[in-house]
């Protein structure tokens, strides 16, 4: 293989590594299932389960119930008949079956 003026260098060989390919697909078969982030998987699993949880502010103030539902920015914690929007850059922790006592 020669390079010119200009051309860029590229290898015939299918096992040799691709730079600027995504690695969730590869040229040898169809596109492997790109995983969501662990925060989604974490708190989907939490939210269709209905676990009661602890949720830790960066305040230090504890809050429990249950996640109604959440998106990129927010989570909807459902406590006491009452719905809470937190906002997430507001969360230090999110803790699994701990919801019980004052919150």
């Amino acid at each position: 293989m020669s390079k010119g003026k200009g051309e860029i260098l590229r290898s015939t060989n299918p096992s040799e590594k691709r730079v600027g390919t995504s690695p969730a697909r590869n040229n040898l078969g169809p596109p492997e299932r790109v995983p969501q982030n662990i925060q989604d998987d974490f708190l989907n699993r939490l939210r269709r389960e209905r676990t009661p949880v602890a949720v830790f502010l960066v305040s230090g103030v504890r809050l429990s119930g249950r996640i109604k539902s959440f998106d990129k920015y927010s989570l909807v914690l459902e406590s006491e008949g009452q719905e809470q929007l937190l906002f997430k850059h507001a969360i230090a922790t999110v803790v699994a079956g701990k919801a019980s006592g004052p919150g």
